[in-house]
């Protein structure tokens, strides 16, 4: 074998690095999808619920997210998707999350009325809406290419 590459094998090679790169986007949009919705039952359980489910919730999250560490950093191929989305959608998760905590340490009450709980559903959805929408505009382009 001398090293050289045939145009046939070439075109062939190219195209499944191409794969890999539109999988990578795949499964980083439903890493991002799972991440939000889970963020909002992470919220809606922590805002709403008893101090079991709450503990339940607390513990879910916490092996999602490692468990979410470890597959994502054995991921080897991103596509450019990825790598322009990861970050503002981080960042947009970080302050959603920072404003949920801070709503949910210092004004949300210990016995909810009807308006503290549609506040609280409204602060669950915003905090799981950023990698949401980063999931969806991933599934969009990679879609349509």
């Amino acid at each position: 074998m001398n090293g050289r590459l045939s145009a046939e094998e070439a075109l062939r090679e190219i195209d499944q690095v191409g794969g890999s790169v539109r999988r990578s986007g795949r499964w980083a949009g439903r890493w991002m999808f799972a991440l939000g919705i889970g963020a909002v039952i992470y919220w809606l359980a922590m805002l709403l619920g008893g101090e079991t489910l709450r503990g339940i919730a607390g513990w879910g999250w916490l092996l999602f997210v490692a468990g979410s560490m470890v597959y994502v950093c054995r991921q080897r191929v991103f596509s450019r998707a990825v790598w322009r989305l990861q970050w503002p959608i981080t960042a947009g998760f970080l302050l959603t999350s920072a404003a949920a905590t801070l709503f949910a340490v210092f004004l949300m009450p210990d016995e909810p009325g009807p308006p503290w709980v549609a506040l609280a559903v409204l602060t669950a959805v915003v905090a799981g809406a950023p990698p949401i929408w980063g999931g969806w505009l991933l599934r969009h382009r990679e879609v349509t290419g």
